[in-house]
């Protein structure tokens, strides 16, 4: 096979071919390598006839350039994942039965996928899909994967998505990282003490949520541990959420009281797949036991120095609630403390805002961005008290970071309780 040498390699690229190489079993590494020798040399062979060519009596061809067998190797991994498959996977594939099913847990190279009407089975990750993992597989996911006599099934393709929740990787922004996939909702879990509310995570949930296409919930979970005056001011900061069509839940599901109350949140669920999210300890397993006792997930309580939540869900996983009206699947994902915006352009901003849409198409300028122009309706709308002048206030500011590409310093401020002098 002959592989073509143009253009380089990017450094993304680079890293990702030598993350799939490393993932691969020794005998298609060794394989690799034997092929890569092979045209190395004989493209070596031709440079050399070439430079022995002479022009009235003087040799041409310039000075060798360094030729690192590795460069070979990830080019010839690069044509291959082109085709669409290696040596091992293509074989996989024609001697064993293809099977399709969900996958509905997930971790380091190996997946749990349900086949419809069977139980679920564990699956190893391909070498192509484990080198991608984060970005390339997720629970909620519809998977292809092989049954062998000699082996373990394996995972080896995954089919295109309906929906999706993504973020970047913290500690590779360029890279996506995804939350869980084919999901009709998604359950912003918050709570009203402990830890206290902050709707700027809200926020930025909402917009990944409309950019992945699916439909936000905002469930308020530990009504029962807040008074009143309590109850009041969370309606009231919450408010311009309702007014922007996004339906928002009071729930009672806190393991410390034993109160039980989720009834709202479970209309809303029915026949449906949701993602639960949120800070950690806002109580995202509790209400997916509330939902189901019989699930018994862990819970935890959060800590008494600052209010934050513990991270008891260590990775996602999906769970079946019964309901005569229509099972609910629950995607239960491990809390954050930030949460970051993937793939978003500033221009696509002003498409996440529900309540800006109908407005947009009255503003002067077919490509306003609701910051300085003249004759913009959004604008108009917020002066008028018809916008939340905070929902406003918050799309600038996640324009500014799209912008920039620096989160402003306050979003990552930490969650801890109001000092008290």
């Amino acid at each position: 096979m002959a592989v073509s040498y143009d253009p380089p390699l990017n450094p993304k690229q680079r890293r990702e071919l030598e993350a799939a190489l490393n993932a691969l079993p020794k005998k298609d590494r060794d394989r690799l390598f034997d092929a890569a020798r092979r045209q190395r040399s004989d493209a070596q062979k031709r440079r050399r006839a070439k430079s022995r060519e002479t022009i009235d009596g003087e040799r041409v061809g310039g000075k060798s350039r360094p030729d690192p067998l590795i460069d070979w190797v990830l080019r010839l991994l690069a044509e291959e994942r082109k085709r669409g498959h290696s040596e091992e996977s293509h074989h996989a594939t024609q001697s064993s039965d293809l099977h399709e099913g969900l996958v509905i847990g997930l971790t380091r190279r190996w997946a749990r996928v349900r086949p419809d009407g069977a139980e679920p089975v564990g699956c190893r990750l391909s070498a192509d899909l484990a080198s991608r993992q984060q970005s390339d597989i997720a629970v909620g996911d519809r998977a292809v994967f092989t049954t062998q006599t000699d082996g373990d099934p394996e995972v080896v393709r995954v089919l295109p998505r309906r929906t999706v929740l993504s973020r970047p990787d913290p500690r590779d922004p360029r890279t996506e990282r995804v939350v869980a996939a084919n999901i009709d909702a998604v359950v912003i879990v918050v709570s009203l003490v402990s830890p206290p509310l902050h709707p700027r995570l809200i926020d930025r949930y909402l917009v990944a949520i409309e950019h992945g296409g699916a439909v936000p919930i905002i469930a308020v979970n530990k009504a029962d541990l807040a008074d009143a005056d309590g109850l009041r001011a969370a309606e009231e900061r919450l408010s311009p959420y309702r007014d922007a069509g996004i339906p928002v839940v009071f729930c009672k599901a806190h393991p410390e009281t034993g109160e039980r109350d989720v009834s709202a949140l479970r209309e809303r669920l029915v026949g449906r797949t949701c993602a639960f999210v949120g800070h950690s300890g806002v109580g995202k397993s509790s209400l997916a036991n509330a939902l189901d006792p019989t699930l018994r997930l862990e819970t935890g309580a959060v800590r008494g120095q600052d209010l934050r939540g513990r991270h008891t869900t260590t990775s996602s996983a999906m769970h079946f609630v019964p309901d005569p009206r229509g099972e609910i699947r629950v995607i239960d994902t491990p809390g954050v403390r930030y949460f970051g915006l993937a793939d978003i352009t500033p221009d696509e901003l002003r498409w996440m805002f529900p309540e800006f849409v109908d407005l947009a198409w009255d503003c002067k300028f077919t490509d306003c961005t609701h910051e300085h122009e003249p004759g913009c309706a959004v604008k108009a709308a917020v002066a008028d008290g018809l916008i939340a002048s905070v929902r406003y206030e918050t799309y600038l500011r996640l324009l500014e970071e799209l912008r920039t590409g620096k989160p402003p310093g306050e979003i990552t401020e930490r969650i801890r309780p109001p000092r008290e002098d």
